[in-house]
């Protein structure tokens, strides 16, 4: 088995593979394995000796990770279709997008991406002291703050301070409100001296008569989204300011880079450049043999849909090489816990945020953590205020007589009693009611309990207090297993 891009999908996909009895070659460009866990997200997020110690989990397997090889330069795609069983295609989308702006080509201008892959491989960036980042997303918070802690680092090692002023300004076409940056990026981002610009779409890029970059030239965004909550955005042109800048970084999106496919992989489909016709199912693509995962499975998501998409293309490989069909096999087990009750007050705990390091800390070295992290006491406290989701109140109807007394004392209004006839009638709640009281029935004449899962904080007082006992505390567990046939 051949993997192309030893990313969370790609490493993923060995490991189960592994598993399954095969040998999978990873093949990765860059010198160290894990993809954007090790040169996307900054070490002051992630220890690298972290990375390393999963990294490791899996070669222990067997895994082969080839590091530092370009499939296209130092191995050709047709190649590894030869010489490989299946091939995976996990690449990933590591390639910064550009806006086409007016005075966009030349220096001063980095794709926020390639800054981040520059910073965690320790290779010298041409950074200024007045830096732009345009984007409203977390990689570019990661890019903002990377660039903020290496002018930090770099003017802490010089003699005396360089002259002028260090600013990073981060520009972005949303609102405060709507930018899709996680708030804790945008405060942390905040206390580190970042300048937030919202409500800006750039227009050009501006340089000298040499070519240096003196600015960039924004406008103001009257609307992102419409209201489908499409993006369709609205500026006002007569509303135009320029921002004082050396560098730009742009972090507006990323694209995989397929050339590779030039030799080999003429089979493989292509719905729009960069990005591979796939079945939604299998993962195959139009090629035999040669399936995705990751990023080009789904588009650039979290790295938990990475991992679970690695290990999809995983089975379908299996099945597609040994013509077997792997089975899911699911088991629900209901326990139930007589007498069940929960510690007073437990309800009523506040979040503890997780400690952090002061701002003028972080900035001492880029790899210093952010985040401290719980003692012992604060971790116990932390874990004390789990609902435990996996207790749920069960309800049985043929007890049940309708007296309301659950709904009246749930303390957050989770529970309501209605007439079966004021219920939406979707195709499964008709199956279900003619299952239970025929197809003639009166639904007015009929009651159901409605549970807001979302509100329900597991305190057992609906059952404590039904007088026919027609709720339980059950503990659900699930067990999936896997087969062959």
């Amino acid at each position: 088995m051949a993997i192309i891009g030893a990313g969370p999908a790609g490493l993923s996909a060995a490991h189960d593979l592994a598993l399954l009895g095969f040998k999978p070659v990873v093949f990765e460009i860059e010198s160290v394995p894990a993809g954007m866990l090790a040169i996307g997200i900054p070490a002051y997020r992630l220890p690298r000796a972290v990375i390393e110690k999963e990294v490791d989990v899996i070669r222990a397997l067997g895994v082969d990770i080839r590091c530092g090889v370009a499939v296209g330069r130092d191995i050709s795609f047709s190649q590894l279709r030869r010489e490989f069983a299946a091939v995976i295609l996990a690449v990933g989308a590591k390639s910064s997008r550009s806006l086409g702006l007016p005075g966009e080509q030349g220096p001063g201008v980095f794709g926020g991406v390639d800054l981040l892959r520059a910073v965690s491989l320790h290779q010298p960036v041409p950074v200024g002291r007045e830096v732009v980042v345009v984007g409203g997303g977390n990689v570019a918070y990661d890019v903002a703050r990377s660039v903020l802690r290496q002018i930090a680092y770099d003017t802490a090692r010089t003699a005396a301070r360089l002259a002028g002023t260090s600013r990073v300004s981060l520009v972005s076409l949303e609102s405060l409100e709507e930018m899709p940056a996680d708030t804790v990026e945008i405060v942390e981002g905040d206390e580190e001296g970042i300048e937030r610009l919202n409500g800006w779409g750039p227009v050009a890029i501006e340089r000298d008569s040499a070519g240096a970059v003196t600015g960039v030239r924004f406008r103001r965004c009257l609307r992102v989204y419409d209201e489908n909550r499409k993006f369709s955005p609205i500026y006002d042109d007569n509303q135009q300011k320029v921002v004082p800048c050396d560098s730009v970084m742009l972090a507006v999106g990323q694209a995989p880079a397929l050339g590779f496919l030039e030799d080999g992989g003429a089979d493989v489909e292509q719905f729009r450049p960069g990005w591979p016709k796939v079945d939604a199912a299998t993962l195959a693509t139009t090629a035999p043999g040669v399936y995705v995962a990751g990023d080009l499975a789904h588009g650039t998501r979290l790295l938990i849909d990475a991992v679970a998409s690695g290990k999809a293309a995983a089975r379908s490989v299996y099945q597609f090489l040994t013509q077997r069909t792997l089975t899911k096999h699911a088991v629900t087990s209901h326990l139930t816990l007589d007498r069940y009750r929960r510690e007073r007050g437990y309800e009523s705990l506040r979040r503890t945020p997780v400690p952090l390091a002061e701002p003028a800390e972080r900035l001492h070295h880029p790899d210093t953590l952010v985040e401290t992290g719980y003692t012992a006491e604060l971790a116990m406290r932390e874990a004390s205020r789990c609902l435990d989701c996996g207790v749920t109140p069960v309800f049985d109807s043929a007890r049940c007589v309708l007296c309301g007394g659950c709904a009246d004392v749930c303390p957050t209004l989770c529970l309501k009693l209605t007439p079966l006839s004021e219920l939406a009638q979707t195709e499964d709640l008709r199956a279900a009611i003619a299952e239970v009281l025929g197809d003639e029935a009166d639904l007015s004449q009929h009651s159901a309990i409605l549970k807001d899962e979302d509100r329900c904080i597991r305190c057992a007082a609906c059952a404590m207090r039904c007088p026919a006992d027609a709720i339980s505390m059950e503990r659900v567990s699930y067990t999936t297993t896997w087969s062959t046939q």
